[in-house]
């Protein structure tokens, strides 16, 4: 990238985010800035300035591969599962202190682009574990995570250490070993699970979030607890090209608390890590206690790079909150996806499917998505 280019992302981040200075450091690295402003931006520009960063990133990074320093590290760093904090990694090799300080300021710019009101290192580098080894100053290439939806992305463009671009196959990942700058979709599911949940409490909307490993799962002669566990479950479509790995598949569990008014509870299931992959984790998915009504609805969703987590935020809260005052039984789940961001020009969480008026009878679950999204059968249990 030019450097008239980098200046250009980091400009349009100031301005989504509030402003920068004119000094020279300002235009150095991106400084961080109040976020209210932010909701004002369109989001093609959040994910424009989201790209910026990480494009400066994967080719500063491709640029300084010839030191045998920042090779070593990163070989050391990303042996086991393939991943690291970027900030971290850089900040640990002498000579390259000034990239690491572009990061950790793109990392709190990209927070509030992405409507995260925590703190936590998303910006990191992967790659492929089996090629870890293979990392050298010629034959590596480093790319950046595009923001655009996956599903309008056909390829993507990677870097050499000489400067040079590689067009590669969004849908076929090549032989040579790929450094991948993109942003740590674990922490951002938490960082996201976070801030939705505290936007729904401040709509009145209550709720618990849990993962796989919250509860213990065996039964008990005292048990009082009735819910309905995951018996078996196969994600058909994760919607992750190759460049991003696994996806993160969560659930909102939608309908109406003991108090009359809308509930959504988040559970997060790790554990789908491949699609077409058939897994049986016992998890709690309903909590029966929870709810008054005798069924509920479920909707699955895929974290993903989203630049705009307010919209997504609207569309939980419009969605659920028709509820309120119902009695009995009414369909949650078409009213939030109805209200979901169109995902088009931005990579937004993708909605996976959604599953209708469940009750404690309901094993084989009726789920809509054509093709199918998520096949799902439950069990019924006593905790």
């Amino acid at each position: 990238m030019k450097k008239t280019a980098v200046y250009a992302a980091l400009a349009l981040a100031a301005t989504l985010i509030g402003g920068v200075s004119n000094s020279p450091a300002a235009t150095a690295a991106p400084t961080p800035a109040p976020a209210p402003q932010a909701a004002d931006a369109s989001a093609a520009a959040r994910a424009d300035a989201l790209d910026g960063f990480k494009r400066h990133l994967a080719e500063e990074v491709a640029r300084r591969l010839g030191d045998r320093r920042l090779r070593d590290a990163l070989i050391h760093e990303l042996a086991g599962d393939g991943e690291a904090d970027l900030a971290a990694l850089l900040g640990s090799v002498p000579g390259t202190q000034d990239l690491a300080a572009y990061a950790r300021d793109a990392n709190s710019q990209i927070l509030k682009l992405k409507g995260i009101e925590a703190e936590g290192a998303l910006l990191q580098i992967r790659i492929d574990p089996q090629s870890v080894e293979r990392i050298s100053a010629g034959g590596t290439l480093v790319m950046a995570t595009p923001s655009g939806d996956e599903k309008t992305v056909r390829t993507v463009v990677a870097y050499g250490s000489n400067g040079r671009t590689q067009e590669l196959d969004a849908f076929r990942a090549p032989q040579r070993p790929v450094l991948i700058v993109g942003l740590d979709e674990h922490k951002s599911a938490e960082l996201a699970q976070q801030t939705i949940r505290r936007y729904l409490t401040e709509a009145g909307i209550g709720g618990t979030d849990r993962s796989a490993a919250d509860e213990p799962q065996t039964s008990n002669s005292l048990a009082t607890r009735p819910v309905s566990t995951v018996f078996r479950i196969v994600n058909r479509d994760d919607h992750e090209p190759w460049y991003k790995g696994g996806p993160e598949i969560y659930a909102w569990v939608a309908g109406a608390g003991l108090d009359g008014k809308a509930r959504v509870d988040q559970v997060e299931m790790p554990y789908i890590t491949k699609e077409g992959t058939v897994y049986s984790p016992g998890q709690s998915l309903i909590e029966w206690s929870n709810f008054s009504w005798t069924s509920v609805d479920v909707v699955f969703m895929e974290h993903d790079d989203n630049s705009d987590l307010s919209g997504l935020i609207r569309a939980v809260v419009d969605g659920v909150l028709t509820v309120a005052g119902y009695e009995k039984y009414v369909p949650v789940a078409d009213k939030i996806v109805a209200a979901l961001p169109s995902g088009w020009t931005k990579d937004d969480d993708d909605w996976v499917d959604s599953c209708y008026n469940i009750n404690r009878q309901t094993t084989d679950v009726h789920c809509a998505a054509i093709p199918s999204g998520m096949s799902l059968v439950l069990a019924f249990h006593w905790l």
